[in-house]
């Protein structure tokens, strides 16, 4: 293994230990991430029957109203009804009378149905308010594990970071800067080994995507200390095989 690709080699060992506790810093703040839109939802089914319930007071607010006034009418109707002078006039009043009382009996009935849909809308905001306030306890908790997990993360992470600065030297930029796009793709993993799937055949694999590769690309990697990349996943590969031993 030439000294780029051995350089390169060890850039990926600190690489992966760099990808491998972010990723288990992304999974705490994914977790987060989830629960606060599990509460956004939470949040917009209440103000939507908040909405709702505020139709239904109105309505029901207003029927109130009309019914208060079409009482008062019923008593001076009733008043009329007492002083009628003859029979027509009696039945004219009469008339108007049941029709003021089943305009009111109705209402009453509306009145009642709002009020019962009021109560229900009631009960359900504070049956989601509970369930938000739990929903928020538990976000509150797992946004402080993953703080917990950042503060305890960060001296390893700036370590390492340090390191990594340091292998990169003498790293040619070009291939240091390849290097760097096929392991920001791969989880810090961007070179791969080559694997020989046959004991007597020269048939070779890359272990990173298990698709063959060529004997040309075995050779250069072999005989030069360059990246070579799969043509499949794009990693760069290397062996642990000699130079002198893949040439011949």
């Amino acid at each position: 293994m030439g000294a780029t690709i051995e350089a390169l080699h060890n850039l990926q060992e600190i690489e992966i230990q760099i990808a491998e506790i972010q990723r288990r810093l992304n999974r705490k703040h994914r977790a987060c991430q989830r629960q606060a839109t599990e509460i956004a939802g939470l949040d917009r089914e209440i103000a939507a029957i908040r909405a709702e319930l505020h139709v239904k007071q109105k309505d029901a607010d207003r029927l109130n109203l009309d019914l208060r006034t079409h009482e008062s009418q019923v008593a001076k109707l009733r008043d009329a009804l007492n002083e009628a002078k003859n029979q027509k006039e009696y039945s004219a009043v009469l008339t108007q009378l049941n029709t003021f009382k089943a305009d009111n009996s109705k209402a009453e009935e509306r009145i009642i149905e709002l009020m019962t849909m009021i109560d229900e809308k009631k009960k359900r905001i504070a049956e989601l308010e509970t369930n938000r306030a739990k929903e928020q306890e538990k976000l509150a908790d797992l946004q402080a594990t993953a703080k917990d997990a950042e503060d305890k993360a960060s001296g390893r992470l700036s370590a390492l970071r340090a390191e990594r600065d340091q292998a990169t030297t003498g790293i040619p930029p070009d291939t240091l800067d390849m290097f760097s796009r096929v392991a920001a793709k791969n989880d810090g993993e961007a070179m791969a080994m080559i694997m020989r799937t046959h004991p007597r055949r020269q048939e070779y694999a890359c272990e990173g995507c298990n698709m063959s590769i060529t004997i040309e690309q075995v050779n250069n990697v072999l005989s030069r200390d360059e990246a070579v990349l799969c043509n499949v996943c794009g990693r760069i590969l290397y062996s642990e095989t000699s130079a002198t031993a893949g040439s011949r």
